[in-house]
């Protein structure tokens, strides 16, 4: 340890960078040694060996499995343990997802949000994988302003095409879809 503090003493000197006194550097290093040197963190004259402490990755890891294995403990003496829940499968959560349910997304009605606007070009994004990106309609194009609800009707998730001698897809990082208007509220 006394080594460490040597070297950080001698590299301090070198980059001229004395801000931090190496006895606090002392102080650090026996609370975070790794233990290389032989001696144990918190072994002072006179008192017994104490345990090794763990640092970094490994008493992260070990506080929160600690943490886990107190909250498991609490919720079985509730009566609801994590093991209870009825574990699911990926296929089967997938199967029964809201963007399978929906089946194909050729003429289906979504609501989308503007987010962003270049000259004509609304950027609406409706929760699917891309955004879309319509022109602005001249009859009340003023009233689409960025953050106004919008309807639109899709055509496709994604815009891909294979070029001539491509053996992949390329996408334009899009979807395809019509503006159909603005979402009308309730009035309430």
């Amino acid at each position: 340890m006394s080594a460490l503090c040597k070297a950080v003493c001698v590299s301090k000197r070198a980059a001229e960078l004395a801000r931090i006194p190496c006895r606090s550097l002392l102080g650090f290093t026996k609370h975070y040694s790794s233990g290389e040197t032989g001696e144990t963190p918190g072994n002072e004259e006179g008192t017994p060996p104490a345990e090794k402490r763990l640092g970094g990755f490994a008493a992260a890891f070990e506080l929160h499995s600690d943490l886990q294995q107190k909250h498991d403990i609490a919720a079985a003496t509730v009566g609801k343990t994590a093991s209870s829940k009825k574990r699911q499968s990926f296929a089967y959560l997938l199967k029964h997802s809201p963007l399978v349910q929906m089946g194909t997304a050729k003429d289906k009605v979504a609501v989308g949000k503007i987010f962003h606007i270049v000259n004509d070009d609304l950027y609406i994004d409706f929760g699917g994988k891309f955004h879309c990106v319509c022109k602005r309609p001249a009859v009340d194009g003023e009233k689409y302003q960025r953050g106004s609800r919008v309807r639109l009707r899709l055509v496709d998730l994604e815009l891909t095409s294979r070029f001539l001698g491509a053996k992949t897809d390329t996408t334009l990082l899009e979807a395809d879809a019509v503006l159909l208007g603005l979402l009308e509220s309730k009035p309430k």
